[in-house]
């Protein structure tokens, strides 16, 4: 709710509007307890145990607005607190000041006009109620915050049925956001001192790496997460992935070493990691820059450090000293061009291609626990990216970027619906095969065998585990000529009218899913029947017989 405890380093404790918890969370002996009002919900004292010269000071019998009380060197004000369920006479919040470092618990406030006096007082932390009900809620504290400008703002009061909920503190979407959740401490400074900064980004990194590090070997998703930046929704997306890859059962003896520090700006800083782990007995050391912004109260991780290039269309991220950069504009230019004739849907408008130019960093950002090296990664709402490595001319490069475009694109009509076998053989379809079978390192070795396969063949295997490598050409190929199948026996309206099927349920997230491929598998066969009346067994018979019909000299 409300009930906060402070600890001073000399030993003093102050609790304000105890309440919340039982008799054993107020265990350590009180100095002063504060009240700002007397509705039940902040004001139990009973449950505190006291020094024998603790003080209890309430509102409004011992303290009002403009009043202010010495706790030896700590001083004490009360402010202003109301709102439609709040009297103005009988509440109030309180400032304390303790040499540097000043303190603002509001108390159940919506915002008052003494706010607009509260930045002479230069706030380090606010506690600010928003449960949206009682008092203000997340956008009115977030006007509050800027009118108070305060270093930190910490939700308290979020929740009108008196527990705390999480989600209404995040939408606190403030920049000083400082959550401090039930039961959790946090340690205090003098934030006006430092630009709002608790700790510089060189003494903080040690301890996010060994936090990271706990993370993975607990397999502790949400600490991992909670310093990942969330303002880029493409890196949010795939640091979910990468961690998740990370806690691999093959995935062992990890270690991170911080090799060096460099700040850009007061706010924002570069670490140089070494990292280790060992991979399926295979040992794997290398380095790479992470990007940390402060925000949220805390350094947040904002993935690699590329340099960036912004077009009118997508956004480009690069390794530095890339020198492909604009060669690799033209590509995917070119594939919004030939992908806007074919889809109604468009890519987003932040998309993302990140250009890797050291291949094995490429897999170790994406998908670490994969055991076979790639050239082009996307997945649902993450960024495409490249390894840029392959010699000039390498003609594979426009069909990988129109590929992994539509994939983008397809996932999001069918909301993550549709098996590996449809969602590969579109983008094969759609993306590889526009640029001619010749230039399609796994197309131009289409063989009738390879590709005689059933939709249930397909769906027994775990295309990342279960493959040899000619078994994992086969299955793209495969893929690959179902959909023509369908394309050119229905028509390419029909096979959108499967993923659009498909698309009437809700987004399935596959990160956190074990059951995510069987479920789609579920979801494909109902869409083929409601758009083609077939079963994957008829739809695979009519296919084996389509398969005689084919011409593969095509493909040599």
């Amino acid at each position: 709710r409300a009930s906060v405890r402070l600890d001073f380093a000399d030993g003093r404790v102050i609790y304000i509007d105890p309440a919340y918890g039982g008799k054993d969370d107020y265990q350590k002996e009180a100095d002063l307890v504060l009240v700002t009002h007397q509705h039940s919900d902040h004001n139990n004292t009973d449950l505190v145990t006291m020094k024998s010269d603790g003080k209890v000071i309430e509102c409004p019998m011992d303290i009002t607005s403009g009043e202010s009380i010495e706790l030896g060197d700590i001083h004490i004000l009360a402010v202003d607190a109301y709102n439609k369920n709040h009297s103005k006479s009988g509440c109030c919040g309180f400032i304390m000041t303790w040499n540097e470092l000043v303190l603002y618990h509001s108390g159940d406030t919506s915002t008052t006009k003494q706010m607009a006096e509260f930045p002479t007082y230069e706030i380090d932390y606010a506690m600010l109620c928003m449960d949206g009900y009682y008092n203000m809620g997340p956008e009115e504290a977030m006007e509050v915050a800027d009118t108070i400008k305060a270093q930190a703002i910490i939700p308290i009061h979020t929740s009108y049925a008196g527990d705390y909920s999480m989600n209404i503190a995040k939408e606190f979407d403030h920049l000083t956001r400082t959550i401090v959740d039930v039961g959790e401490s946090i340690d205090l400074y003098d934030l006006t001192a430092t630009e709002g900064i608790a700790i510089p980004l060189d003494e903080a990194i040690g301890s996010i790496m060994e936090e990271r590090l706990s993370a993975i070997e607990q397999e502790d998703y949400d600490q991992y997460m909670s310093a990942i930046g969330t303002n880029n929704q493409f890196l949010y997306n795939e640091q979910e992935r990468w961690f998740m890859n990370m806690i691999d059962e093959d995935i062992s003896n990890v270690s991170f070493d911080v090799l060096s520090t460099k700040m850009l700006d007061e706010r924002t800083g570069v670490v140089n990691i070494q990292q280790k782990h060992m991979l399926s007995g295979e040992s794997f050391n290398f380095r790479y820059p992470l990007l940390f912004k402060y925000e949220y109260g805390q350094w947040m991780d904002y993935g690699y450090n590329f340099e960036v290039l912004e077009t009118d269309r997508f956004i480009v991220k690069y390794m530095i000293g890339e020198s492909r950069v604009e060669e690799f504009v033209d590509y995917l230019n070119d594939s919004f061009d030939n992908l806007d004739k074919i889809y109604d849907l468009k890519p987003l408008d932040d998309y993302e291609l990140k250009l890797f130019n050291d291949q094995e960093l490429l897999r170790q950002r994406c998908i670490p626990a994969n055991p076979w090296q790639f050239s082009g990664w996307s997945e649902p709402d993450e960024s495409l990216k490249v390894y840029t490595g392959h010699p000039v001319g390498y003609n594979g490069y426009p069909g990988l970027v129109q590929h992994e475009l539509v994939h983008h694109i397809t996932i999001r009509i069918c909301n993550n619906n549709l098996p590996i076998w449809i969602l590969e053989g579109i983008a094969m379809y759609d993306g590889s095969a526009h640029y001619g079978i010749e230039n399609s390192s796994l197309l131009s070795r289409i063989t009738k065998e390879g590709v005689s396969k059933t939709i249930g063949h397909l769906e027994t295997h775990d295309l990342n585990n279960d493959l040899t490598t000619m078994e994992i050409v086969d299955f793209y190929n495969t893929s690959y000529m179902y959909v023509r199948y369908i394309c050119e026996t229905y028509g390419h309206d029909t096979l959108m009218d499967i993923f659009y099927a498909a698309g009437d349920r809700p987004f399935h997230d596959s990160t956190l899913n074990d059951t995510f491929e069987e479920k789609n598998q579920e979801t494909a066969s109902k869409a083929l029947m409601k758009v083609l009346e077939l079963t994957k067994e008829e739809l695979s018979e009519d296919y084996l017989k389509w398969l005689d019909t084919v011409d593969f000299k095509e493909f040599e």
